[in-house]
């Protein structure tokens, strides 16, 4: 686990605790903060956060605004913004070695606004064979369209064409993100969808 302590001025620092179970950690915590307390400072707030990152980023980046799958559905019918579903395990290797590069990328979190945002692990995989076009290999990045299409013609052009729709790299994830913005959004996707009129 790991802690992240705020003041009145700003953040304080991360703090690890390894192989603690809850409750001696807030034991911990409270006796930490009393120190703190007494030593003069304000703490304004205490945050968790857990190893893969709080919330929904799970390491993707926690300064993206993540959904629920089902969220993320709902939002983008309504905001008719495309949805970008990240399909990852919190054991494999290559999703823990994609997340800190989609994290860091300054392109993947200005193109983020654009798109209704998902990020699901383990036991949060969708079902059915539209979210695994060419095979359960992850990490997965898909794009739906605002009534929740996947759209299959959406793939990493970059990567290995066995395994079309495996990011590696933030290029690639930019790449894609561009590619599903200009075939998912404005009069493009409104003419492809529903005729030619607007």
């Amino acid at each position: 686990f790991f802690f992240l302590l705020r003041t009145e001025a700003g953040e304080v620092g991360i703090y690890k605790r390894r192989g603690v179970l809850g409750t001696v950690l807030i034991r911990e915590t409270r006796m930490y903060l009393q120190s703190l307390l007494l030593g003069g400072f304000v703490v304004s707030s205490l945050v968790f956060v857990s190893v893969h990152g709080s919330g929904l980023g799970r390491g993707f980046g926690d300064h993206i605004h993540w959904r629920t799958f089902e969220d993320g559905k709902k939002e983008s019918a309504a905001s008719g913004l495309p949805l970008m579903l990240v399909i990852h395990k919190s054991w494999c290797g290559a999703c823990k070695s994609l997340k800190p590069k989609f994290a860091d990328s300054k392109e993947i979190s200005e193109l983020a606004h654009n798109f209704v945002m998902v990020n699901v692990e383990d036991e949060e995989e969708p079902k059915g064979e539209s979210f695994s076009p060419d095979g359960g290999y992850i990490p997965r990045i898909l794009f739906l369209d605002p009534a929740g299409t996947v759209h299959p013609e959406i793939v990493n052009r970059q990567g290995n064409p066995s395994y079309r729709y495996f990011y590696s790299s933030a290029e690639q994830v930019v790449a894609g993100m561009m590619e599903a913005q200009d075939k998912l959004t404005g009069d493009a996707f409104k003419k492809q969808h529903h005729g030619e009129e607007l």
